[in-house]
């Protein structure tokens, strides 16, 4: 669902970024989109929603497998670099930043052959306004996959991987540090209290949008790199498959940097944030979604097992079906055993009596207890008594 609204803003993204590239001429195309919005509604009005919708597929496996391993491997690696057993407190910053780098930079390796089809096939277009190289032309994603791999060999598949490493590397640890900084500030740092966010899915919303935005910033000027080395063509130079137009990503960011300037750098970025920001919300409202689900569903699996012991106490120890006074004693004594306590006999029965004495108190004229009030009254009473004697025998009096 995310895919198929954002993957029209990509498109976009891509024409941008390739709009005004020099031709293998050298001469530089003129420009044909002003904005985002008026290369949308030209592809729209010249391709129909097939042109807007180019590459969808691609998208849609990207989207998956990409984050995968960008977001999935995050928390491992982080929680590799920064044990909570052994901190107290939160990562800091460059342990998210490397954390982030790792799930990026293996994500970006593993999912190159991706990129490179659906890069291709968002800048294909027949219409004579079409920017950027036009000779990568397929019928589809599988097409596409066939094509490069016999004309261009299997290798051909991962041209581009630096550049997309660097890229990733720099999305990846930028999201992944801004959002879980800005949600653990937003949720636990005092000076942010009176935002009033709460764990739920609009500060998942809020906060993934925001680290969209740094991202786009940080990878924009790689990302239009890797966009040209993508959709140039090839061809064999003594046995060498030699890019038409760039040598590489350095050539490719000088040659940028010279015929277009350091604004060129930043081509396609609103349609990059109007592409990721959406993709980033959902993805991470999901998984926000998905972790409160699981807390709440161990919470609730560590309550039943509670109240199956509470149950199964009450059990052991009633007379009939109450518990009276000498359950209470019972009970207590097994908790707090006098071997581990360490006392003599007679001041470890004074204190259990005292204690007894005291549960028993709450039960009112009736003098016992029922099964519905044991989990609600007798059971947290004996944990107190037990927790307040262990506290005196520590510090040298029974009570």
């Amino acid at each position: 669902g995310a895919a198929v609204f954002s993957n029209p803003f990509d498109v976009a993204k891509v024409r941008m970024q390739l709009q005004g590239e020099a031709s293998s001429g050298g001469k530089v195309k003129g420009k044909v989109f002003s904005n985002v919005w008026e290369c949308l509604y030209k592809t729209g009005h010249n391709e129909g929603i097939r042109g807007l919708q180019k590459g969808l597929s691609a998208s849609i496996v990207r989207e998956g497998s990409k984050n995968f391993f960008r977001i999935g491997l995050f928390h491992p690696v982080l929680d590799q670099l920064h044990d909570r057993e052994f901190h107290d407190t939160s990562p800091p910053i460059w342990k998210r930043l490397i954390a982030g780098s790792v799930s990026g930079a293996a994500g970006a390796i593993i999912c190159n052959p991706i990129e490179i089809v659906k890069t291709r096939l968002q800048a294909s277009s027949l219409h004579p306004n079409a920017v950027g190289y036009q000779g990568h032309q397929y019928s589809g994603f599988v097409d596409a996959f066939r094509v490069i791999s016999r004309g261009e060999g299997v290798a051909a598949l991962w041209s581009g991987t630096g550049v997309s490493t660097v890229r990733s590397i720099l999305s990846t640890s930028v999201n992944m540090t801004v959002n879980t900084v800005l949600k653990e500030a937003a949720l636990d740092d005092p000076q942010f209290a009176w935002l009033g966010f709460r764990p739920g899915p609009l500060t998942d919303a809020v906060c993934s949008l925001a680290s969209a935005f740094f991202a786009v910033g940080a990878n924009n000027p790689a990302d239009v790199v890797r966009t040209r080395l993508y959709n140039q063509p090839f061809e064999m130079v003594g046995g060498r498959r030699k890019g038409v137009y760039y040598d590489g990503a350095v050539d490719a960011f000088n040659k940028v940097l010279r015929t277009e300037g350091p604004f060129a750098f930043f081509k396609g970025f609103s349609g990059h944030f109007i592409r990721t920001g959406p993709h980033y919300v959902v993805a991470f409202m999901l998984m926000g979604g998905m972790e409160r689900g699981l807390i709440r569903y161990k919470e609730v699996l560590q309550e039943k097992d509670w109240k199956k012991g509470v149950d199964q106490s009450f059990e052991k120890y009633r007379e009939g079906k109450v518990w009276t006074a000498a359950s209470v004693e019972k009970a207590l004594r097994e908790a707090m055993p006098i071997d581990l306590l360490g006392i003599q006999e007679a001041p470890y029965a004074k204190a259990v009596k005292g204690d007894v004495a005291a549960i028993m108190a709450r039960a009112g004229a009736k003098g016992v207890f029922e099964r519905s009030e044991y989990l609600a009254v007798v059971a947290p009473a004996i944990d107190e008594a037990v927790a307040r004697r262990e506290i005196g025998v520590r510090g040298g009096k029974l009570g």
